[in-house]
Parts: structure tokens; C-alpha cells; sequence
């Protein structure tokens, strides 16, 4: 995909965040889902984050462990960008 094309494609965003992931995995889990939680709170954008949750709520099949703890916790009380 180039750089046109929509973030808000589920196969990137499986891309990215399992990217992010491998990033943050030699971390202890609960470290890494922080970490990656965190950065996808300070960079992507709430349409995006929202797009990630729905693709978990439609089976989230693709997204590592780690991925999925991570956006499980985006639906979490902190909402704020």
C-alpha cells in the first residue's frame, strides 16, 4: 500500500499494530501492552483506534496476543488523545 492509501484498511492497521507489538515484545507482557497502547493513543488518530476495537469486535483473527491485550485496553477510561 502506498502512501494514499486508507490507514483505516483492517490490513493495515493488523500491519501496523503487529509491527508496534514486535517492537515492545522482549518487554514483560503487561509492560508491552502499556507500551503499546500508549503509542498508539499518542499517535493514531481516535477514528483509527476506534477502527482497530471494531476489527477485535468483528474477531480481531490477524493481531498477535500482544496486539489484541493492547487494544483492549484502548476501550479503557482514558479516552483522551
Amino acid at each position: 500500500a502506498g502512501p494514499g492509501a486508507a490507514v483505516s484498511d483492517p490490513a493495515a492497521l493488523v500491519r501496523m499494530v503487529t509491527q508496534i507489538a514486535a517492537n515492545v515484545a522482549h518487554h514483560p507482557h503487561d509492560q508491552a501492552v502499556a507500551e503499546i497502547a500508549k503509542h498508539l493513543r499518542l499517535t493514531w488518530p481516535p477514528s483509527m483506534r476506534a477502527d482497530l476495537i471494531a476489527y477485535v469486535d468483528g474477531g480481531g483473527l490477524d493481531l498477535t496476543p500482544l496486539a489484541a491485550a493492547a487494544t483492549e485496553t484502548l476501550r479503557g477510561p482514558t479516552t483522551r488523545s
